[in-house]
């Protein structure tokens, strides 16, 4: 009964703590998702460097957390000095790359390192913190012509942080409902023994769910000339912005419960349940986020796909 008194409580606070990131990041400015999200890659780094730690070499955990916040400073400061949507995510994976090589040069000269060190040391720049990079992304898909302002945030923008965490959310609570209500042929028990196929067929069903209560909110949005989440039609016409709502959602599941399993694979081959205890009867920072970063990645690349062409 604690254990349930504990999820639910923590749920709740994970829950407010969300929506509480996506009403400031909206109305009142881009950076407080970057904090946000900052945090989670500080968290999340700390936490997969003591998983792989169980099973291979040592990352290298204080090069890990330069590589954090040296990232988010390029990041920050190729955004606001060139004004465009790609230009963050340009001046982040130029910083990687001076990251990696200088991974490489320290682990070269010392004699406590070796290659493994190294190696796992790039893993973990790669995930989570990469990966956690698109998701910020989203967040600077801004006009050029005004540059970084609520003002000018493109539609992609408000949809894609909205669906980042209602597609994660709804895909695991229709997973756990209907995989736990049906139960039936394990997905992948290898990796993950709980999870049912089932279970990963409700998911996407939660994802599109998700997505269409996004579309909804949009409708009303536009429909009734208001500002909700600043949410607004991705294309010129409904049955189009409403396709690319369902695949967003759909596809978004696919994404997040990959992302769960690959989490899932790490945690196994390290030999932990959970990533650490820091969210009582949730496990830590990774075991929240795991889905979220795969779905931010996959949110990333199909919006600028849009914005091309």
């Amino acid at each position: 009964m604690s254990m349930k008194k504990d999820r639910f409580i923590t749920g709740t606070f994970i829950a407010i703590a969300y929506i509480a990131v996506i009403l400031l990041t909206t109305y009142v400015h881009p950076i407080i998702f970057d904090i946000f999200d900052f945090l989670l890659a500080a968290c999340g780094v700390y936490e997969m460097c003591k998983a792989v730690s169980c099973f291979t070499s040592q990352p290298i955990l204080i090069i890990d957390l330069i590589q954090v916040v040296v990232g988010f400073a390029s990041f920050w400061f190729a955004q606001y000095f060139f004004k465009a949507s790609a230009a963050g995510m340009n001046g982040y994976f130029i910083s990687l790359l001076l990251m990696v090589i200088v991974t490489v040069i320290v682990t070269a000269c010392s004699k406590t390192y070796v290659k493994g060190n190294a190696v796992a040391t790039i893993f973990v720049m790669m995930y989570p913190s990469a990966m956690l990079m698109f998701s910020v992304g989203i967040n600077y898909f801004m006009s050029a012509d005004i540059g970084v302002s609520l003002l000018a945030s493109l539609p992609y923008r408000n949809a894609g942080i909205a669906l980042m965490f209602i597609v994660p959310a709804l895909t695991d609570v229709f997973a756990y409902q209907i995989g736990s209500a049906i139960k039936g042929k394990k997905l992948c028990p290898s990796i993950s023994p709980n999870k049912t196929i089932s279970g990963a067929i409700g998911g996407l069903l939660g994802g599109v769910v998700a997505a269409c209560l996004v579309l909804l909110f949009t409708f009303l949005a536009v429909h009734f000339n208001v500002n909700i989440l600043g949410l607004a039609m991705l294309t010129d016409a409904w049955w189009s912005t409403s396709l690319n709502f369902v695949m967003l959602g759909l596809f978004g599941s696919v994404f997040d419960q990959a992302g769960d399993l690959f989490a899932s694979l790490i945690k196994r081959r390290a030999g932990i349940k959970d990533y650490s205890n820091l969210l009582p009867g949730h496990g830590g920072i990774l075991d929240r986020i795991d889905g979220f970063m795969f779905c931010g990645v996959f949110f990333y690349l199909y919006f600028a796909i849009m914005m091309l062409v």
